[in-house]
C-alpha cells in the first residue's frame, strides 16, 4: 500500500510537470543530429535512471517527451522504407510502444499495468536483438534504431517498477548490441582525385555512405600552401552521413556511457 501511495504521489508530480506553462513539447526528429539525436538523449536518461535505481518525476517527463519524439521519427523516416518482414515486425512493435508511452504517467500509477508494459517492451527489445542477427545491412540499421529506443524504455520501466533482478543482464545485451552495430554498420567512404591534376594543387572529393543509403560529401582543395576547402575529417563525415542511422547513435550512446 505504501509503495502504491508513493507511486501515486509521483504520478501527480509527473502530471503536474507536464501541465506547467512552457513544458517541453515532443522532440522533433529533424534536429541537427537527425533521428539519432533523440535516440541518444533517451538512452542516456535511461542509463542514469538505471544507475541511480530510480527515476525522478522530471526525468520521467523528459524521457517520455524524448522517447515519443524518437519513435515518431522512426515512423516518419524509416517505416516507409522498411526492408523485409523482420524489420517491419520490429518497427511495428516500436510503433505500438509509442502509443503506450503517451500514457506512461498513467501506466506507472498502476503496478499491474506497469509490470505488464515492462514485460512487453522487454520482449520487443529482445526480439529486435535476435532479428538483428539474421538480416542484411539495411534491415540491421532499421532494427538497430528500434532496439536503441526499446531497450532504454525497458530499463526505465523495469527500474520504475522495482524489478532490478534482470537489469544488469538487459543493460549488457543493449551494450553488446550497440557494439555490434558500431562494428557492422560503419559508413563506407570513397575518395576521387582529379584525373588531370594541376601542378601545385590538391583536389580530392570524398563520399561517405551510411547503412541506410544516405550520403555525406567533403572536398580537400589546396592551392600551394593555402586550404580553400578541407582538410576533410573522415570520422566527422561518417557521423554526418549516419545522422539517421543506428551507427551514429550507437557510437554516441557508448561514448556517453564511458564505453
Amino acid at each position: 500500500m505504501g509503495r502504491k501511495l508513493v507511486r501515486g504521489i509521483a504520478a501527480v508530480a509527473v502530471a503536474s510537470a507536464m501541465l506547467l506553462p512552457g513544458a517541453a513539447q515532443p522532440a522533433r526528429a529533424d534536429t541537427d543530429g537527425g533521428i539519432s539525436d533523440p535516440i541518444v538523449d533517451a538512452a542516456l536518461i535511461a542509463w542514469n535512471v538505471y544507475r541511480s535505481g530510480g527515476a525522478t518525476p522530471e526525468q520521467i517527463v523528459e524521457f517520455v517527451r524524448i522517447v515519443t519524439g524518437a519513435l515518431t521519427g522512426l515512423e516518419n523516416e524509416v517505416i516507409a522504407h522498411v526492408d523485409g518482414i523482420e524489420a517491419a515486425e520490429v518497427l511495428g512493435q516500436a510503433a505500438a510502444v509509442r502509443i503506450d508511452m503517451l500514457d506512461y504517467h498513467a501506466i506507472r500509477d498502476n503496478e499491474i499495468l506497469l509490470e505488464t508494459f515492462a514485460l512487453d517492451v522487454g520482449h520487443y527489445a529482445q526480439n529486435a536483438a535476435s532479428k538483428y542477427e539474421v538480416v542484411g545491412r539495411k534491415a540491421k540499421d532499421q532494427i538497430g534504431l528500434a532496439a536503441q529506443v526499446l531497450y532504454p524504455i525497458t530499463l526505465t520501466a523495469r527500474t520504475d517498477a522495482g524489478w532490478t533482478g534482470g537489469l544488469s543482464e538487459i543493460e549488457a545485451r543493449y551494450r553488446d548490441l550497440n557494439r555490434a552495430i558500431v562494428a557492422d554498420l560503419e559508413p563506407t567512404c570513397r575518395s576521387f582525385s582529379d584525373p588531370e591534376p594541376i601542378p601545385g594543387q590538391i583536389f580530392i572529393r570524398y563520399e561517405c555512405e551510411a547503412a541506410n543509403g544516405e550520403k555525406a560529401y567533403g572536398i580537400d582543395h589546396m592551392v600551394g600552401n593555402t586550404w580553400h576547402s578541407g582538410p576533410v575529417n573522415l570520422e566527422e563525415l561518417k557521423l554526418e552521413a549516419a545522422r539517421n542511422s543506428s551507427w551514429a547513435a550507437a557510437r554516441r550512446i557508448l561514448a556517453g556511457q564511458g564505453q
